[in-house]
Protein backbone atom coordinates (compact mmCIF):
# COMPACT_ATOMS: atom_id res chain seq x y z
CA UNK A 1 0.00 0.00 0.00
CA UNK A 2 1.30 3.39 -0.91
CA UNK A 3 -0.14 6.68 -0.25
CA UNK A 4 -0.09 9.47 -3.38
CA UNK A 5 -0.77 12.67 -1.19
CA UNK A 6 -0.87 15.01 -4.46
CA UNK A 7 -3.40 13.32 -6.45
CA UNK A 8 -5.27 12.57 -3.07
CA UNK A 9 -5.19 8.62 -3.28
CA UNK A 10 -4.44 5.81 -1.26
CA UNK A 11 -3.18 2.55 -3.52
CA UNK A 12 -3.20 -0.91 -2.59
CA UNK A 13 -2.07 -4.18 -4.57
CA UNK A 14 -4.44 -7.08 -4.36
CA UNK A 15 -2.95 -9.78 -1.96
CA UNK A 16 -2.85 -12.15 -4.67
CA UNK A 17 -1.40 -9.49 -7.27
CA UNK A 18 -4.46 -9.81 -9.92
CA UNK A 19 -5.19 -6.43 -10.07
CA UNK A 20 -4.37 -2.80 -8.09
CA UNK A 21 -6.61 -0.15 -7.07
CA UNK A 22 -6.41 3.57 -6.07
CA UNK A 23 -8.76 4.96 -3.81
CA UNK A 24 -10.25 8.40 -3.66
CA UNK A 25 -8.91 9.61 0.25
CA UNK A 26 -12.16 11.52 0.82
CA UNK A 27 -14.48 9.72 -0.42
CA UNK A 28 -13.03 6.12 -0.16
CA UNK A 29 -14.14 5.62 -3.85
CA UNK A 30 -12.58 3.80 -6.79
CA UNK A 31 -10.62 6.23 -8.64
CA UNK A 32 -9.07 3.93 -11.10
CA UNK A 33 -8.22 0.13 -11.24
CA UNK A 34 -4.76 -1.55 -12.91
CA UNK A 35 -4.77 -5.11 -14.16
CA UNK A 36 -1.13 -6.00 -14.70
CA UNK A 37 -0.19 -9.47 -16.49
CA UNK A 38 -0.34 -12.33 -14.78
CA UNK A 39 2.83 -14.08 -12.59
CA UNK A 40 2.51 -16.69 -9.80
CA UNK A 41 4.46 -16.69 -6.80
CA UNK A 42 4.66 -13.18 -6.95
CA UNK A 43 6.01 -10.84 -4.40
CA UNK A 44 4.78 -7.28 -4.49
CA UNK A 45 5.68 -3.88 -3.77
CA UNK A 46 3.22 -1.18 -4.75
CA UNK A 47 5.69 2.66 -4.55
CA UNK A 48 4.39 5.95 -4.99
CA UNK A 49 7.23 8.55 -6.65
CA UNK A 50 7.47 12.02 -6.79
CA UNK A 51 9.54 13.45 -10.19
CA UNK A 52 8.98 16.63 -11.58
CA UNK A 53 5.58 17.55 -9.15
CA UNK A 54 4.03 14.47 -10.66
CA UNK A 55 3.59 11.50 -8.83
CA UNK A 56 4.07 7.74 -10.26
CA UNK A 57 2.73 4.44 -9.06
CA UNK A 58 5.50 1.87 -9.49
CA UNK A 59 4.02 -1.78 -9.41
CA UNK A 60 7.19 -4.07 -9.21
CA UNK A 61 6.40 -7.73 -8.35
CA UNK A 62 8.87 -10.98 -8.48
CA UNK A 63 7.77 -14.01 -9.29
CA UNK A 64 7.24 -16.31 -12.26
CA UNK A 65 5.51 -16.36 -15.69
CA UNK A 66 3.65 -18.79 -16.99
CA UNK A 67 4.79 -21.86 -18.52
CA UNK A 68 2.57 -22.44 -21.42
CA UNK A 69 2.57 -23.75 -25.27
CA UNK A 70 6.56 -24.23 -25.62
CA UNK A 71 7.47 -21.75 -23.10
CA UNK A 72 9.40 -22.47 -19.97
CA UNK A 73 8.21 -20.91 -16.86
CA UNK A 74 10.98 -18.36 -15.60
CA UNK A 75 12.01 -16.07 -12.89
CA UNK A 76 11.31 -12.74 -13.58
CA UNK A 77 10.98 -9.00 -12.39
CA UNK A 78 8.52 -6.96 -13.56
CA UNK A 79 8.22 -3.08 -13.32
CA UNK A 80 4.78 -0.90 -13.88
CA UNK A 81 4.54 2.42 -14.17
CA UNK A 82 1.36 4.05 -13.88
CA UNK A 83 0.67 7.90 -13.72
CA UNK A 84 -0.95 8.66 -10.75
CA UNK A 85 -4.22 10.62 -12.45
CA UNK A 86 -5.07 8.09 -14.17
CA UNK A 87 -8.54 7.15 -15.84
CA UNK A 88 -10.82 4.30 -14.07
CA UNK A 89 -9.34 1.90 -16.07
CA UNK A 90 -5.40 2.66 -15.53
CA UNK A 91 -2.72 1.42 -17.69
CA UNK A 92 1.17 1.67 -17.82
CA UNK A 93 2.85 4.39 -18.81
CA UNK A 94 5.77 1.75 -19.10
CA UNK A 95 6.29 -2.16 -18.35
CA UNK A 96 9.72 -3.57 -17.90
CA UNK A 97 10.82 -6.82 -17.38
CA UNK A 98 13.98 -7.81 -15.77
CA UNK A 99 15.32 -11.23 -15.48
CA UNK A 100 16.90 -12.50 -12.65
CA UNK A 101 18.32 -15.38 -11.36
CA UNK A 102 15.85 -18.17 -9.66
CA UNK A 103 17.77 -18.20 -6.24
CA UNK A 104 18.41 -14.58 -5.67
CA UNK A 105 15.58 -12.36 -4.09
CA UNK A 106 15.71 -8.88 -4.72
CA UNK A 107 14.45 -5.91 -3.00
CA UNK A 108 12.85 -2.66 -3.88
CA UNK A 109 14.38 0.07 -2.90
CA UNK A 110 12.05 3.16 -3.04
CA UNK A 111 13.29 7.17 -1.65
CA UNK A 112 9.75 9.14 -3.05
CA UNK A 113 11.32 10.66 -5.56
CA UNK A 114 14.12 7.51 -6.95
CA UNK A 115 13.29 4.14 -7.83
CA UNK A 116 16.41 1.03 -7.55
CA UNK A 117 16.04 -2.67 -7.60
CA UNK A 118 18.95 -5.18 -6.74
CA UNK A 119 20.07 -7.69 -4.40
CA UNK A 120 20.67 -6.21 -0.99
CA UNK A 121 23.27 -6.47 1.71
CA UNK A 122 23.20 -4.68 4.89
CA UNK A 123 21.60 -2.09 2.63
CA UNK A 124 23.97 -1.48 -0.45
CA UNK A 125 24.12 -3.39 -3.54
CA UNK A 126 27.08 -4.65 -5.46
CA UNK A 127 25.06 -3.79 -8.38
CA UNK A 128 21.60 -2.69 -9.24
CA UNK A 129 19.11 -0.79 -11.52
CA UNK A 130 18.32 2.63 -11.49
CA UNK A 131 14.88 3.08 -13.17
CA UNK A 132 13.57 6.56 -14.06
CA UNK A 133 9.89 6.82 -13.16
CA UNK A 134 9.50 9.84 -15.56
CA UNK A 135 10.75 7.73 -18.62
CA UNK A 136 10.89 4.32 -17.38
CA UNK A 137 14.36 4.35 -18.40
CA UNK A 138 16.61 2.41 -16.77
CA UNK A 139 20.44 1.65 -16.20
CA UNK A 140 22.96 -0.43 -14.01
CA UNK A 141 24.77 1.14 -11.39
CA UNK A 142 27.61 -0.57 -9.27
CA UNK A 143 30.42 0.34 -6.88
CA UNK A 144 32.63 3.29 -8.09
CA UNK A 145 35.55 4.85 -7.11
CA UNK A 146 35.04 8.79 -5.43
CA UNK A 147 37.36 10.97 -4.83
CA UNK A 148 36.42 11.89 -1.01
CA UNK A 149 37.30 14.71 0.72
CA UNK A 150 38.52 15.24 4.37
CA UNK A 151 39.23 11.41 4.83
CA UNK A 152 41.88 10.54 7.49
CA UNK A 153 43.14 14.14 7.62
CA UNK A 154 43.49 14.08 3.66
CA UNK A 155 41.67 13.41 0.56
CA UNK A 156 41.47 10.48 -0.39
CA UNK A 157 39.95 7.75 -3.01
CA UNK A 158 37.14 4.79 -1.69
CA UNK A 159 34.87 2.44 -3.36
CA UNK A 160 31.64 3.88 -3.00
CA UNK A 161 28.82 1.12 -3.35
CA UNK A 162 24.81 2.18 -4.43
CA UNK A 163 22.29 2.26 -1.02
CA UNK A 164 19.00 3.84 -3.10
CA UNK A 165 18.54 6.42 -5.67
CA UNK A 166 16.75 10.09 -5.40
CA UNK A 167 15.78 13.00 -7.40
CA UNK A 168 19.62 14.28 -6.86
CA UNK A 169 21.15 11.04 -7.96
CA UNK A 170 22.00 7.95 -6.46
CA UNK A 171 23.14 7.70 -3.14
CA UNK A 172 26.34 5.42 -2.78
CA UNK A 173 28.13 4.75 0.78
CA UNK A 174 32.09 4.55 1.08
CA UNK A 175 34.33 3.25 3.79
CA UNK A 176 37.93 3.62 4.61
CA UNK A 177 39.83 0.79 5.38
CA UNK A 178 43.83 1.86 5.10
CA UNK A 179 45.89 4.98 6.84
CA UNK A 180 43.20 5.31 9.55
CA UNK A 181 42.54 3.39 13.26
CA UNK A 182 40.40 0.28 12.15
CA UNK A 183 39.72 -0.85 15.70
CA UNK A 184 38.84 2.82 17.09
CA UNK A 185 41.60 2.64 19.72
CA UNK A 186 42.60 6.17 19.49
CA UNK A 187 46.19 4.73 18.10
CA UNK A 188 45.49 7.35 14.98
CA UNK A 189 42.70 8.95 12.69
CA UNK A 190 39.75 7.70 12.60
CA UNK A 191 38.34 5.80 9.83
CA UNK A 192 35.91 7.41 7.63
CA UNK A 193 32.87 5.83 7.00
CA UNK A 194 30.54 8.03 4.42
CA UNK A 195 28.37 8.79 1.29
CA UNK A 196 27.83 10.82 -1.39
CA UNK A 197 24.31 11.85 -2.71
CA UNK A 198 24.83 11.86 -6.71
CA UNK A 199 27.66 13.81 -7.88
CA UNK A 200 26.57 16.66 -5.86
CA UNK A 201 28.12 16.73 -2.49
CA UNK A 202 30.07 14.24 0.06
CA UNK A 203 29.17 13.73 3.57
CA UNK A 204 32.51 14.31 4.53
CA UNK A 205 32.06 17.92 3.56
CA UNK A 206 28.77 18.52 5.90
CA UNK A 207 29.82 16.16 8.65
CA UNK A 208 28.98 17.33 12.03
CA UNK A 209 31.81 18.94 13.92
CA UNK A 210 34.38 15.42 14.70
CA UNK A 211 32.00 12.78 13.03
CA UNK A 212 33.64 10.54 10.86
CA UNK A 213 31.33 7.95 10.36
CA UNK A 214 27.85 8.92 8.58
CA UNK A 215 25.15 6.63 7.66
CA UNK A 216 22.14 7.59 5.28
CA UNK A 217 18.77 6.40 6.66
CA UNK A 218 16.34 7.94 4.73
CA UNK A 219 14.92 10.21 2.21
CA UNK A 220 11.51 12.28 2.34
CA UNK A 221 10.73 15.25 -0.55
CA UNK A 222 13.88 17.73 -0.43
CA UNK A 223 15.35 16.09 2.83
CA UNK A 224 17.71 13.33 3.64
CA UNK A 225 18.12 12.05 6.96
CA UNK A 226 21.66 10.50 8.55
CA UNK A 227 23.10 9.41 11.29
CA UNK A 228 26.67 10.28 12.49
CA UNK A 229 29.43 9.07 15.34
CA UNK A 230 32.61 10.46 15.96
CA UNK A 231 34.37 6.48 14.80
CA UNK A 232 33.52 3.46 14.81
CA UNK A 233 35.13 0.03 14.95
CA UNK A 234 35.54 -1.57 11.43
CA UNK A 235 34.50 -4.58 13.23
CA UNK A 236 31.36 -3.46 14.09
CA UNK A 237 28.24 -2.69 12.23
CA UNK A 238 27.23 1.55 13.28
CA UNK A 239 24.20 0.68 15.96
CA UNK A 240 22.09 3.41 18.08
CA UNK A 241 23.39 2.20 21.88
CA UNK A 242 24.00 3.52 25.37
CA UNK A 243 27.49 3.54 25.28
CA UNK A 244 27.74 6.73 23.20
CA UNK A 245 25.59 9.26 21.51
CA UNK A 246 24.33 8.97 17.93
CA UNK A 247 23.55 12.30 15.86
CA UNK A 248 20.94 12.72 13.82
CA UNK A 249 20.51 15.25 11.19
CA UNK A 250 17.74 16.42 8.79
CA UNK A 251 20.06 17.97 5.22
CA UNK A 252 19.24 19.36 2.18
CA UNK A 253 18.78 16.65 0.04
CA UNK A 254 20.28 19.04 -2.97
CA UNK A 255 23.13 20.76 -1.00
CA UNK A 256 24.22 18.30 2.35
CA UNK A 257 23.06 21.47 4.01
CA UNK A 258 22.03 20.67 7.89
CA UNK A 259 18.67 21.93 8.58
CA UNK A 260 18.24 20.11 12.24
CA UNK A 261 19.92 17.78 14.09
CA UNK A 262 19.52 16.08 17.31
CA UNK A 263 21.95 13.98 19.74
CA UNK A 264 20.12 10.13 20.96
CA UNK A 265 21.44 7.58 23.29
CA UNK A 266 19.11 3.77 23.55
CA UNK A 267 18.96 1.14 25.95
CA UNK A 268 18.70 -0.79 22.71
CA UNK A 269 21.11 -1.41 21.06
CA UNK A 270 19.70 -1.17 17.45
CA UNK A 271 21.95 -1.70 14.19
CA UNK A 272 22.16 1.73 11.67
CA UNK A 273 22.30 0.23 8.40
CA UNK A 274 21.83 2.67 4.71
CA UNK A 275 18.05 3.33 4.03
CA UNK A 276 16.90 1.29 7.32
CA UNK A 277 14.11 4.48 8.28
CA UNK A 278 12.48 4.86 5.12
CA UNK A 279 9.60 2.96 6.44
CA UNK A 280 9.19 5.18 9.03
CA UNK A 281 10.43 8.57 7.64
CA UNK A 282 7.33 10.73 6.95
CA UNK A 283 6.73 14.60 6.81
CA UNK A 284 3.49 16.29 7.77
CA UNK A 285 1.08 17.26 4.95
CA UNK A 286 1.93 21.08 5.71
CA UNK A 287 5.91 20.61 5.51
CA UNK A 288 6.89 21.34 9.31
CA UNK A 289 7.16 18.02 11.32
CA UNK A 290 9.48 15.11 10.04
CA UNK A 291 9.39 11.78 11.87
CA UNK A 292 12.03 9.28 10.98
CA UNK A 293 12.57 6.21 13.33
CA UNK A 294 12.69 7.32 16.92
CA UNK A 295 13.44 11.14 16.03
CA UNK A 296 11.15 13.80 15.68
CA UNK A 297 11.54 17.19 13.86
CA UNK A 298 9.85 20.70 14.01
CA UNK A 299 11.52 21.99 10.78
CA UNK A 300 10.14 25.53 11.60
CA UNK A 301 11.96 25.85 14.84
CA UNK A 302 15.54 23.59 13.59
CA UNK A 303 14.81 21.37 16.40
CA UNK A 304 14.59 18.04 17.09
CA UNK A 305 13.57 15.39 20.08
CA UNK A 306 14.28 11.88 20.70
CA UNK A 307 11.45 9.54 21.09
CA UNK A 308 14.29 6.46 21.90
CA UNK A 309 14.48 4.06 24.87
CA UNK A 310 16.62 4.43 28.23
CA UNK A 311 16.09 2.18 31.54
CA UNK A 312 12.65 3.35 32.32
CA UNK A 313 10.87 3.73 29.13
CA UNK A 314 10.67 2.20 25.52
CA UNK A 315 11.25 3.86 22.02
CA UNK A 316 8.91 4.51 19.66
CA UNK A 317 9.07 4.01 15.72
CA UNK A 318 7.11 6.40 14.20
CA UNK A 319 4.15 5.81 11.54
CA UNK A 320 2.74 8.98 11.23
CA UNK A 321 2.56 13.15 11.64
CA UNK A 322 -0.15 15.60 11.03
CA UNK A 323 -0.06 19.82 10.68
CA UNK A 324 -0.56 20.07 14.30
CA UNK A 325 2.59 17.83 15.63
CA UNK A 326 0.54 15.21 16.44
CA UNK A 327 2.46 11.94 15.88
CA UNK A 328 1.99 8.05 16.24
CA UNK A 329 4.24 5.41 15.99
CA UNK A 330 4.93 1.63 17.26
CA UNK A 331 6.13 1.17 21.01
CA UNK A 332 9.37 -0.83 20.22
CA UNK A 333 10.04 -4.34 21.88
CA UNK A 334 12.82 -5.98 20.47
CA UNK A 335 12.50 -9.94 20.44
CA UNK A 336 16.02 -10.35 19.03
CA UNK A 337 15.44 -10.68 15.39
CA UNK A 338 17.12 -9.19 12.73
CA UNK A 339 14.46 -7.04 11.72
CA UNK A 340 13.47 -5.69 15.44
CA UNK A 341 17.09 -4.98 15.71
CA UNK A 342 17.30 -2.47 13.25
CA UNK A 343 16.71 1.06 13.74
CA UNK A 344 14.02 2.89 11.59
CA UNK A 345 12.81 -0.65 10.33
CA UNK A 346 8.80 -1.00 11.37
CA UNK A 347 7.35 -4.18 12.47
CA UNK A 348 4.66 -4.14 9.67
CA UNK A 349 5.16 -5.76 7.24
CA UNK A 350 4.82 -3.88 3.48
CA UNK A 351 2.19 -5.91 2.30
CA UNK A 352 -0.42 -5.29 5.58
CA UNK A 353 0.50 -8.31 7.36
CA UNK A 354 -0.94 -7.87 10.76
CA UNK A 355 1.18 -6.81 14.04
CA UNK A 356 0.35 -7.32 17.42
CA UNK A 357 2.62 -4.20 18.19
CA UNK A 358 1.00 -1.78 20.39
CA UNK A 359 0.78 1.86 19.46
CA UNK A 360 1.66 5.30 20.85
CA UNK A 361 0.68 9.01 20.43
CA UNK A 362 3.12 11.86 20.78
CA UNK A 363 2.34 15.44 21.07
CA UNK A 364 5.46 17.28 19.67
CA UNK A 365 4.67 20.82 20.93
CA UNK A 366 4.67 19.93 24.41
CA UNK A 367 7.36 16.60 24.02
CA UNK A 368 4.47 14.27 25.78
CA UNK A 369 4.10 10.35 24.70
CA UNK A 370 1.17 7.91 25.92
CA UNK A 371 0.49 4.39 25.24
CA UNK A 372 -2.62 3.88 23.39
CA UNK A 373 -4.69 0.60 24.33
CA UNK A 374 -3.97 -2.52 22.75
CA UNK A 375 -6.57 -2.95 20.42
CA UNK A 376 -5.99 0.91 18.93
CA UNK A 377 -4.88 0.92 15.36
CA UNK A 378 -2.19 3.56 14.41
CA UNK A 379 -2.31 5.51 11.24
CA UNK A 380 0.44 4.66 8.82
CA UNK A 381 -0.33 8.39 7.05
CA UNK A 382 -1.64 11.48 8.32
CA UNK A 383 -3.55 14.01 6.25
CA UNK A 384 -5.04 17.43 7.11
CA UNK A 385 -7.84 16.24 8.08
CA UNK A 386 -7.97 12.34 7.59
CA UNK A 387 -5.63 9.15 8.02
CA UNK A 388 -5.01 6.55 6.76
CA UNK A 389 -4.85 2.80 8.29
CA UNK A 390 -3.88 -0.51 6.89
CA UNK A 391 -4.20 -4.02 8.89
CA UNK A 392 -4.26 -6.83 6.37
CA UNK A 393 -6.08 -6.71 4.04
CA UNK A 394 -8.30 -4.20 5.48
CA UNK A 395 -7.81 -0.63 3.84
CA UNK A 396 -9.49 2.01 6.01
CA UNK A 397 -9.39 6.32 6.15
CA UNK A 398 -11.23 8.05 8.91
CA UNK A 399 -11.77 11.47 9.45
CA UNK A 400 -9.47 12.96 12.10
CA UNK A 401 -11.46 15.20 15.19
Amino acid sequence: MAVAPRSNLVVQAAEDTSRVQAYDLATGKVAWTFTPAALSDARTGVFVVTVGGREQVLLARQGKTSGDGLKQSAPTVTVDIIPARSPAKATAAHHLDLPVPSDRALSFAASGSGFLVGAADQGTYSQATVIDPATGAKRSVTAKDVTVPGCGGATCTLSATPAFATSAGVVSTYQQTTGCDRWANGSGQPCTTGFQVGDAWTSTTTAPRGMHTGIPLAVTGKYLIAAWHSSDSQTDQPALSADSKTTFTVQDLATGKTIASVSCTSADRLALQPGSAQSSTRTSANGRYLVSGQTAFDLNSRTGRCYTSSASSKGIDFTAVGDDGTAYGLIHTGDGSDASSLYGRLPIAPDGTDSTEQGARVDLASDSAKALSEATEVPIYLAASNGVFHTGEVLAVYARR
